[in-house]
């Protein structure tokens, strides 16, 4: 895998002075420009932006691309630039993503109420169903607009509807998804991908059925084996982390669905959940730490698949037990994600590897009354939280609530 490109530190535009005086500048472009195939395009300056623009898409690609797509190689660096200007959508929502990290960061309010006034947002609102790539990317920041405003705005619809333009593609691609997936083209592949993953963690939270199939479009076609090793199907180069694992998350998703929806009628069999479990849980134990990882990234994809199959398990093992801090289980595999994560600190990764872990430290902090582990997950996401910028500080209020309730005598029912 390629290393992320370089964008050249000597351009002045990054030594302008930030103001929010510069909200005024705020124009929208028209369409078609096209990147003459000489040209790299991670170091282009479009000389028809103007320069308030032309500053907000370097900022972009170079502080906010990182962090909102963490665990990604840098091959998806010039899928992103490019996808960009194919869309007005994309680019509008490029430009207020950019903006709302760069006053975040700052120390600015980034409440979800002021992009509700500009141009820019009402436009997307209009095309919400995506009918180009760019388009579907444009939704996709626009979800990350909402986490990064401390989850405020209609993240779902956006996202429901990037993935509606993914399965829409993979329907109309016969013979099959999966034959889709592995021949459409990398800008496809990477809006497919992504979709997936954040469908996956939204259904999650929402305790919905996942709108992907993933285990159907995520196996190899031959029916018998992971698509670990095809690059076409690998997660490693979105997610950063072996394909089983977000399978076997979409498992658990769906389990935990199945079992509300079986409470609700009474009809809940524990051997059945029990199977289905233990089912998911081989698939988490079965490890293939390569899965397409650049040797350079190996050990960062290693111990992020170690804290994503410690931390999925104890989402498991809430789902078949229950929420219940002294199960054996989850004590067992908070402890084991702790350890993973200490381990990253050891060898100065622990920054790459919790981004985009907040799920998941979510989930084992809520479920731990171990003091040590609260304050050590607490500790992590506080120096994840950039200014007011994403939703790490919510984050940590939901836990402390969760805590303040169980010793009040409540159970916590919710990821």
């Amino acid at each position: 895998m390629l290393s992320r490109p370089h964008i050249s530190e000597l351009s002045p535009m990054y030594n302008a002075h930030w103001s929010d005086s510069d909200d005024d500048n705020y124009t929208i472009i028209p369409s078609g420009y096209r990147l003459p195939a000489s040209v790299n395009p991670i170091h282009q300056n479009w000389i028809d932006l103007n320069g308030y623009q032309n500053l907000l898409l370097q900022y972009y690609m170079k502080h906010v691309l990182p962090i909102q797509f963490s665990h990604a190689d840098g091959s998806i660096d010039a899928i992103v630039w490019n996808l960009i200007h194919s869309s007005d959508a994309a680019r509008e929502a490029v430009y207020l993503l950019a903006d709302l990290y760069r006053r975040g960061t700052q120390g600015g309010s980034i409440s979800y109420s002021a992009p509700g006034d500009l141009d820019v947002y009402g436009h997307i609102q209009k095309v919400i169903e995506p009918v180009t790539e760019g388009d579907a990317l444009a939704n996709l920041c626009m979800v990350s607009c909402c986490l990064f405003s401390g989850s405020q705005g209609q993240w779902q619809a956006f996202l429901d509807s990037a993935c509606r333009f993914s399965l829409t593609f993979l329907e109309r691609n016969p013979p099959s998804p999966v034959s889709a997936l592995i021949s459409c083209t990398d800008s496809m592949r990477f809006i497919i991908k992504t979709s997936i993953w954040l469908d996956v963690l939204a259904s999650a939270t929402l305790i919905r059925r996942p709108m992907f199939e993933v285990p159907r479009l995520l196996h190899d076609p031959s029916g018998t084996a992971f698509s670990d090793g095809r690059p076409e199907l690998s997660m490693m180069d979105v997610m950063g982390c072996e394909t089983r694992n977000v399978i076997a998350l979409a498992e658990i998703v769906d389990l935990a669905y199945w079992k509300e929806d079986v409470e609700r009628t009474r009809s809940l069999s524990v051997p059945e959940l029990v199977r289905r479990g233990q089912r998911i849980e081989n698939i988490l134990k079965t490890t293939n730490d390569n899965d397409n990882a650049h040797p350079a990234d190996a050990e960062i994809s290693r111990l992020t698949s170690a804290v994503f199959r410690a931390s999925a398990l104890v989402y498991l093992h809430s789902v078949i037990s229950g929420n219940y801090p002294q199960c054996p289980e989850i004590m067992g595999y908070i402890a084991e994600t702790v350890k993973f994560l200490r381990r990253a600190e050891e060898v100065s990764m622990a920054s790459r590897v919790v981004h985009g872990m907040v799920f998941n430290i979510c989930v084992c902090g809520c479920l731990t009354d171990v003091p040590e582990f609260r304050d050590y997950f607490l500790k992590l996401l506080q120096e994840q939280q950039m200014g007011t910028a994403g939703n790490c500080a919510l984050v940590c209020d939901l836990m402390r609530r969760v805590w303040t309730s169980r010793e009040g005598g409540h159970l916590w029912t919710g990821a």
